[in-house]
């Protein structure tokens, strides 16, 4: 049964170990794209891992559109944000669904910080 639940998620069986006994293996190796993924097969959705917001959800375009205006509202190149994120961003904003597919929970967890974003808002879009 583990190995059936593995594969249907898309990781081996010794991924899918670390992530049941691992702490933050999910959110530091794990994108929202492949935590949604994980969610689908488990028949969850990702906010129950996490935690729910409570502010309404944001999409994975408003998130882009978020990161640029805060650029813009800064003043500062956007490879200066990435430096603050600590996240690679400039090839993961179009299209925006990639930025989900690119980093790990925990970079958007970083991203949404220096956004003042409620992180748990992007996954309640999943």
């Amino acid at each position: 049964m583990p190995d059936e639940a593995a594969r249907r998620m898309g990781l081996s069986l010794v991924e899918l170990q670390d992530i049941e006994s691992c702490e933050d293996e999910l959110s530091s190796c794990y994108s929202p794209a492949q935590v949604q993924q994980l969610c689908k097969v488990l028949g969850i959705h990702p906010a129950e891992l996490f935690g729910r917001a409570t502010e309404p959800p944001i999409s994975a375009a408003e998130l882009v559109t978020a990161t640029l205006e805060e650029c813009r509202s800064r003043g500062i190149p956007l490879e200066q944000l990435e430096d603050a994120v600590g996240w690679r961003l400039a090839g993961s904003l179009d299209p925006p669904e990639r930025l989900l597919e690119d980093m790990t929970i925990d970079g958007l967890q970083w991203l949404c910080r220096e956004l003042h974003i409620d992180w748990h808002r992007v996954l309640l879009n999943l």
